[in-house]
């Protein structure tokens, strides 16, 4: 969650109008003072001068901009909205820089109102009166827009979602109820262990148990990054977790086009392929303005000449390869990566089903090469947001919050230290977890989890430390959370080793691990 400093005279502001009001905190001040700002219609250019940060500081624990029902924080909504007034997809910092010249700017006009009103007479109260009034009157006359359910809907588990992580040093089984908001608001787990810790055996088990607890509703994708998966050796885990194992050097790719997180609508359609293209980019070297601007216009033409259909990677290489010949560029690194993708990546064929319609373990074999392996992953992650983010929020149903899908990305630090690469697994993070998807990262030590922009680990309701070779109290303690007592997480971190984790669910603990070899020979599978 974002953290940062407002300058000194805004601060004065909130604090003097949120007394006027007699609200209960300054955070309801700011919203409503945000909102007269943009529905004056004001917007700031890249030239407004940035405000001085010598005022109030806002954290992850601010709750800025207030939470909805299910207590996800609404900075989706608010960013979102951000973009729209701006009609460019900001990123954070920019978000950061505008919001607080906003936030400013709806004070100054409160502040001027207010000087010109008698409070004892309550005109204050009318202040606000008035563009309540008119939002209301908006929305009685907002039309009604009906969307094609068809390409959005995908199959919710709204069943109570349980599973074993383990057994306590008293053997009872510790039982998580991953999607019961009494005990979870946030569905995301991180799990960090080094190699032999039993990391990948646990998540296996975790796996087969959602199948098998979910009657094999619940789908899921594994990115295995290390890409030692062996059909043989899977085929216990395979079968039982009924997934289908596509090794992309051996099998020919996967069957799926990235091409479909772009939105063909004409208002929306330049920022999705900015975004496309800025995810080749992150994982393409030297890849300057002017190649993306070559793939950006490639991509364009592609579109207007489909007609509303979807292009192939295919028919962007023939393009490209076309563009290349014609103005006597040489081959370089994007021009081989859009081969590969072509070639040895995806295919695409249309008659294939969704690639969400079945669980998926998906094999990177280090025959690829860095650049391909990550390329693979965030492009399927792109289509992921793309399309959980066209989606319904879900709904919960008492105490119980639907899921929809599951994502498991293995050996996170390789993305967690590619700044482009985190701030996309970050939105990630934010925009699924009110659309029923749990996104699982692996990684080798808890430090992996906080960078100095953005700390993963207060996007995980459920960190589990494994054995880990840096057992330093206050990285695992901004890992697995702040314990009640700072002796007893220092008594349970000495007990760690291979086959045993640590968490922080009440007290801290440690626990037997579930293993999948343990239970596969346990259940005879």
């Amino acid at each position: 969650m974002i953290r940062f400093k407002i300058d000194l005279e805004s601060t004065e502001l909130l604090d003097r109008i949120t007394t006027i009001y007699n609200f209960k905190r300054d955070t309801i001040t700011g919203r409503i003072a945000l909102s007269l700002s943009l529905e004056k219609g004001k917007k700031f250019t890249e030239e407004t001068l940035s405000l001085a940060q010598n005022g109030r500081e806002y954290t992850p624990t601010s709750n800025l901009f207030g939470r909805l029902i299910n207590d996800t924080d609404n900075f989706v909504l608010y960013k979102t909205i951000f973009d729209q007034h701006y009609n460019n997809e900001l990123s954070e910092n920019e978000f950061i820089r505008l919001y607080k010249l906003h936030l400013k700017d709806g004070l100054d006009l409160w502040k001027q109102q207010l000087d010109n009103s008698d409070i004892t007479k309550g005109e204050h109260i009318s202040i606000l009166l008035k563009p309540i009034k008119k939002g209301l009157t908006l929305r009685s006359n907002t039309p009604h827009i009906s969307i094609d359910r068809k390409k959005t809907e995908i199959k919710e588990f709204k069943d109570l979602l349980s599973f074993e992580i383990g057994k306590s040093e008293n053997n009872e089984p510790i039982i998580i109820k991953i999607n019961d908001l009494r005990e979870f608001d946030n569905r995301n787990i991180a799990i960090a262990g080094m190699a032999g810790s039993g990391k990948t055996q646990l998540i296996k088990d975790i796996l087969y148990q959602i199948s098998k607890n979910s009657n094999d509703e619940l789908k899921f994708i594994f990115f295995d990054y290390k890409g030692e998966g062996n059909p043989e050796q899977l085929k216990s885990f395979l079968e039982a977790a009924n997934a289908e194992f596509v090794d992309i050097v051996n099998d020919g790719g996967v069957n799926f086009n990235p091409f479909l997180s772009i939105n063909l609508d004409e208002r929306q359609r330049p920022f999705s392929i900015r975004a496309f293209v800025d995810t080749i980019s992150t994982f393409v070297p030297k890849m300057g303005v002017s190649q993306e601007n070559i793939i950006i216009s490639l991509i364009n033409d592609l579109l207007d000449r489909k007609n509303g259909s979807y292009p192939t990677i295919n028919e962007l290489f023939n393009d490209l390869e076309n563009y290349y010949e014609e103005n006597g560029i040489r081959q370089d690194t994007l021009y081989s990566v859009i081969r590969d993708l072509s070639t040895n990546i995806f295919n695409c064929n249309p008659n294939n089903p969704s690639i969400l319609s079945k669980s998926l373990y998906l094999n990177l074999p280090p025959a690829l090469s860095d650049t391909l392996r990550q390329l693979v992953v965030f492009l399927l992650l792109r289509f992921f947001n793309s399309y959980f983010t066209s989606t319904n929020d879900c709904e919960p149903q008492d105490h119980i919050f639907p899921i929809r899908y599951v994502i498991v990305i293995d050996e996170a630090h390789i993305y967690l230290k590619n700044k482009n690469a985190r701030k996309a697994l970050e939105d990630l993070l934010r925009l699924l977890r009110s659309k029923g998807v749990i996104v699982v990262m692996l990684s080798q030590g808890v430090e992996d989890y906080k960078t100095k922009d953005f700390d993963f680990a207060s996007q995980v309701q459920l960190p589990i430390c494994l054995n880990i070779q840096n057992k330093d109290y206050k990285a695992i303690s901004n890992f697995v959370g702040t314990p009640n007592s700072r002796y007893k997480l220092e008594t349970e971190i000495k007990k760690l080793d291979s086959g045993k984790g640590l968490i922080n669910i009440g007290d801290p603990k440690i626990i037997e691990l579930r293993q999948w070899w343990r239970t596969k020979r346990e259940e005879n599978l």
